[in-house]
């Protein structure tokens, strides 16, 4: 037999039909919800500041050693420029060129940027200097010091900074949800 729905039989921390009553101090209240859904946001943006922020961070030192070691270990070729794109003007994309070069009989392409920050106001010479990896002829440095890996998402500057504050961000609504949980009930 069920209770109408404005049966009052039951009072707070008893159960009636085995299910027990929530308060409203409760976890299950509005506050408590709230609570918690602001605190799995704030999780979700410190996980994807730090990821972010340490994911592009540790990519570029990443690059950054594998052209110092290339330097080193890589052998010298020549690869010839056979196409430019990007740069030509605000939103274009990054500026870079496409070049080939002939290691041990097989050709590669592909795409690096051009030269640092400015880019390439014009095409550079027809061909360009790199040292390949003796032990992966796809990896290679060009003499304006970019990589074969130097095209990736994770190495834009703008990463940085949107890491940081998603991090400082998330790490603030965090630390709000856990310092004042009195304050949510």
């Amino acid at each position: 037999m069920l209770a109408p729905a404005n049966y009052g039989g039951a009072l707070d921390g008893e159960a009636w039909l085995g299910k027990p009553r929530v308060g409203v101090g409760a976890r299950g209240s509005g506050a408590g919800r709230v609570r918690f859904k602001v605190g799995l946001m704030a999780g979700a943006l410190l996980l994807a500041g730090i990821a972010l922020l340490g994911g592009s961070l540790g990519y570029r030192w990443h690059v950054s050693a594998e052209a110092d070691r290339l330097r080193s270990d890589g052998v010298p070729t020549t690869a010839t420029i056979v196409d430019r794109s990007g740069g030509g003007g605000r939103g274009s994309g990054v500026d870079r060129i496409e070049i080939t070069y002939l290691y041990d009989g097989v050709q590669y392409e592909k795409w690096i940027p051009c030269a640092g920050l400015t880019g390439c106001h014009r095409t550079p010479g027809p061909r360009v200097a790199i040292r390949v990896d003796p032990a992966d002829p796809e990896r290679f440095v060009a003499e304006n010091g970019h990589t074969s890996g130097s095209l990736s998402f994770l190495m834009s500057w703008t990463l940085i900074p949107i890491g940081l504050v998603l991090t400082v961000i998330g790490a603030g609504l965090l630390f709000v949800v856990l310092k004042d949980k009195d304050n949510w009930a």
